[in-house]
């Protein structure tokens, strides 16, 4: 599927479901960012990550969780984030038999995506293999916190 269509269609789903991406009422602790570089997503990103459901700002992919120790639950649904990658496109080969080749070369941006996943998503792996059933995530210690408040 084409990137356009997936970002597209996230956003029509929202907007049909009630949430506006871009009047969102802040419920998370800070901007969506990258769990491991600490960097706040930017553009498009912003409101794909805002729109969640989740109150942690912090994302990253699967292969970032498994090297940190941990993992993605069972059955949790990754949100799409775009980036634009640059491309140093090199000269045709018709260019390089001309003599007159000043070694300029030509940037590409192309649009990409990857699949990210919200910390509260994430469970530790050495919690489910030593079968600790009383590890919780923190979104349900919250949740437990704002009933007996």
């Amino acid at each position: 599927m084409d990137i356009y269509a997936i970002v597209t269609d996230k956003i029509i789903n929202l907007l049909e479901s009630g949430v506006v991406p871009w009047r969102r009422p802040w419920i998370s602790t800070g901007l969506p960012r990258h769990l491991v570089s600490k960097k706040p997503y930017r553009g498009v990103n912003f409101f794909l990550l805002s729109a969640s459901k989740y109150v942690s700002p912090f994302w990253l992919t699967i292969r970032q969780a498994n090297e940190l120790g941990g993992h993605i639950r069972k059955g949790e649904e990754s949100t799409v984030v775009v980036f634009w990658k640059v491309d140093d496109a090199k000269q045709s080969t018709e260019d390089l038999d001309n003599e007159e080749t000043d070694g300029k070369t030509r940037r590409r941006f192309l649009l990409r995506y990857y699949r990210v996943f919200n910390l509260e998503q994430c469970g530790s792996r050495q919690a489910s293999e030593d079968g600790d059933t009383s590890a919780r995530s923190d979104r349900s210690r919250r949740e437990d916190h704002s009933r007996n408040a």
